[in-house]
């Protein structure tokens, strides 16, 4: 298992569109094709970076629905696998927000096969607030389209933020199409609890917020999340990534690699 660190430096990361200069209108800056991925890819190497993940903007599918149907949405999706290539990574991670996953998974199919042809993963990032809350929709739609370009990204926090129990219960779900993870820190959101980060509202709820936390404080079994994917064989990447403003995220990091770190060697 890879943990995207070198002590509190930064030297393997994940990458959005909106880091790398071009775009235009609102659905060009959620994609690559129009950005400068060559010129990126030639000034991390200078700097010794490595991408582990190219993430289609968070409203990519949406926009691209809305204008030019699932093709449009295909072609979105093969535009950031050739950028994840020109990068040299091997992950792009992508959202359906919103879109009900029966269709989204019909305008992935292409775009995964193609990404399997370039030794590239798509990986579909659980979310609170559409059908991906559920891993069992997560996992019906990677059987469904049932190609080597398409897995999910594993996210226990955005799992608790749907209602759904992190471990076992949504792991167990969906462990056999792992091909990435996202570990963050949560809790109820307690206004009067210091240093406890206000976020979104909860899944079916307008009383209840999530709370972003360090990870050693969160609400769920992180410490058997990670041993769980190493008895498991997972072999891909962890991104740590808590949900704070920038000027807090090395705080953070200053609790969390070594925690995580710990649980690696244990």
């Amino acid at each position: 298992m890879k943990l995207m660190r070198d002590s509190y430096g930064l030297k393997i990361i994940e990458l959005w569109p909106q880091n790398i200069p071009g775009g235009g209108n609102d659905e060009e800056n959620e994609r690559y094709e129009t950005r400068d991925v060559a010129g990126a890819a030639k000034l991390l190497k200078e700097r010794g970076i490595e991408v582990a993940c190219v993430t289609l903007g968070f409203w990519a599918a949406p926009m691209c629905f809305a204008i030019g149907g699932s093709a449009r949405y295909t072609e979105a999706l093969k535009g950031a696998v050739d950028a994840a290539v020109t990068l040299g990574a091997k992950l792009v991670n992508t959202y359906n927000v919103g879109i009900p996953l029966s269709i989204w998974g019909d305008a992935v199919k292409p775009a995964a096969e193609y990404a399997a042809s370039k030794g590239v993963v798509i990986t579909i990032e659980n979310e609170a607030h559409d059908d991906s809350a559920l891993p069992a929709n997560v996992a019906a739609v990677c059987a469904r389209v049932n190609s080597a370009g398409l897995r999910t990204l594993f996210d226990p926090c955005n799992y608790y933020h749907a209602g759904v129990e992190p471990f076992p219960g949504a792991y167990e779900g969906v462990k056999k199409h792992i091909g990435y993870v996202h570990l963050k820190g949560g809790c109820l959101y307690d206004a009067s609890i210091a240093g406890v980060h206000k976020g979104s509202n909860m899944r079916e709820s307008t009383r209840d917020f999530i709370g972003y936390v360090p990870l050693p404080e969160t609400t769920f079994n992180v410490e058997a999340i990670v041993r769980a994917l190493k008895r498991d064989g997972y072999t891909g990447y962890v991104a740590l990534e808590p949900h704070v403003q920038t000027a807090e995220v090395l705080e953070f990091y200053k609790q969390e690699i070594p925690f995580i770190q710990a649980l690696l060697v244990d």
